[in-house]
């Protein structure tokens, strides 16, 4: 049985229903040796917070920390509690996930000892390279939206419960990856399984334009220190909590083509700092 600790943030708008997700992740067939919940003494985006704290499951522990690094907090922190070595599967606070999701991740690891292991994933899109000379091989092979057959279906059955059953709004998961391999960078919100020996210092000092875009910085640092990311293939994506979408950082950026440029801003001081992604 793998030994590892689950760990996540939050933040005081999501409070009332953080228990709905740290419930499923107690859930989990093979159960995390820990699941902690890292939240600051004070918020930058949430200045007038009164200090009250979340209610959450036997089982589950709150930590306080001193600095807010904004999303980063889900990990940053264990970084600095745990050993060189220790498994961390970190995660968002608005999704429900299966009782099966942990296992997804150990399976991988198996075969890929010193990536981070992710269910979701992106490339980095960098108009003024026309070829990256340094691409990892093999590459995930992804699937494409459009073509996905099943998760329209999905989509339509929740649209029709939206209008016609009074349904809450949810993000809907799908299968994103066909075959197994790497990409640039994971996306948080499906779950990430990395060791603290996969980072060193510099992730602490998170630049003005990483900030809001954790993903983007984290996958870098861990990609400059030799630990790419690894996809894992044919698995569907949890589905959200019904507020999945409150007091998202995709507001605070002005929306999605706002979030684009910021996690190409982040994407570019890596490359630039660093010499990743070219």
């Amino acid at each position: 049985m793998p030994d590892y600790v689950i760990t996540l943030s939050s933040i005081p708008p999501r409070f009332s229903r953080l228990a709905l997700t740290l419930e499923t992740l107690l859930r989990q067939t093979v159960p995390a040796r820990q699941i902690i919940v890292y939240l600051p003494k004070t918020y930058h985006r949430f200045p007038d917070w009164d200090g009250s704290l979340p209610q959450v499951p036997e089982g589950v522990e709150i930590r306080r920390v001193d600095e807010d690094y904004g999303p980063a907090t889900k990990l940053l922190p264990a970084l600095r509690d745990f050993g060189a070595d220790q498994e961390i599967l970190f995660c968002d606070d608005d999704m429900d996930y299966p009782r099966d999701w942990a296992v997804a991740f150990f399976k991988q690891r198996a075969r890929q000892p010193d990536a981070c292991i992710t269910l979701c994933a992106g490339s980095v899109k960098d108009p003024q390279l026309k070829a990256r000379q340094n691409l990892l091989r093999p590459r995930a092979w992804r699937l494409w939206r459009a073509f996905d057959m099943e998760q329209n279906l999905r989509v339509m059955v929740e649209a029709f419960g939206r209008k016609a059953l009074g349904w809450p709004h949810r993000f809907v998961g799908r299968r994103r990856c066909l075959k197994a391999g790497y990409m640039d960078n994971f996306m948080g919100f499906g779950g990430v399984l990395v060791r603290p020996g996969f980072f060193d210092d510099d992730v602490f000092d998170i630049p003005e334009e990483a900030w809001s875009v954790d993903d983007i910085w984290l996958s870098g640092i861990a990609m400059k220190n030799g630990h790419p990311v690894w996809m894992i293939p044919r698995r569907r994506e949890s589905t959200s909590h019904a507020h999945f979408n409150q007091a998202a950082l995709t507001d605070m950026e002005g929306g999605r083509q706002g979030r684009d440029k910021a996690n190409a801003r982040a994407a570019r001081y890596l490359q630039e700092r660093y010499g990743i992604w070219l």
